[in-house]
């Protein structure tokens, strides 16, 4: 996988890691990521970030996940070494960005509101994200001034994710909506522990 090339190196060389990174890159090294969950833990928990050297046949480093570390690779222009991976980097990412909306408007009304934008957005034509919203279950609510700004926050924060993916990671149009459309199916997934109550026999 080719790796864009950075305009301009940004990240912080506060981190050593970083710091290597950086110097690497502007040496013309090329790297990717890997974000897997080696644990199989359900939902969005337990995944691990590895960084290799593209061809190499070992990661250089592996810790589990690190949001500003990620947001910094982002930022390099690191891509995940397969579309998976940056499927569950990204999922990861929208959890992670949307955690203080969902702590500000409480878990039910942030969901209704999700289902609502998604739907209305018609994000659903998405079959990974059409098949997780058809398990989903949330009340109806009053659509007031608290509810247009959460939809969009949500929406700014979804925004942010598909820019990401077509500046700084240089996707195309049709590959950023390949793996934002998984993205956000994970990520659903994850609100509503679709995969887990799907073991449990409950769905």
């Amino acid at each position: 996988m080719n790796q864009p090339k950075p305009s301009s190196v940004t990240a912080s060389a506060s981190h050593p890691l970083l710091a290597r990174l950086v110097a690497a890159i502007e040496q013309g090294q090329k790297f990717e990521v890997d974000v897997r969950n080696e644990e199989e833990i359900f939902g969005l928990d337990g995944y691990q970030l590895s960084i290799w050297e593209v061809g190499g046949d070992k990661p250089i480093s592996v810790f589990p996940w690190d949001a500003e570390i990620n947001e910094e690779l982002i930022d390099l222009r690191v891509r995940s070494k397969d579309l998976e991976s940056e499927a569950n980097r990204f999922a990861i990412r929208l959890r992670d960005e949307l955690g203080a909306t969902e702590t500000r408007y409480g878990n039910g009304f942030f969901n209704r509101t999700l289902v609502d934008l998604i739907t209305e957005s018609y994000l659903d034509k998405y079959p990974d994200i059409k098949n997780s919203l058809e398990r989903t279950h949330s009340r109806q609510v009053e659509r007031t001034a608290e509810y247009h700004e959460c939809r969009d926050t949500i929406a700014y924060v979804i925004g942010k994710r598909s820019r990401e993916l077509t500046r700084q990671l240089e996707y195309d149009e049709t590959t950023m909506q390949k793996i934002l459309s998984k993205a956000i199916a994970r990520y659903i997934d994850n609100r509503f522990s679709l995969s887990q109550r799907k073991q449990m026999g409950l769905l």
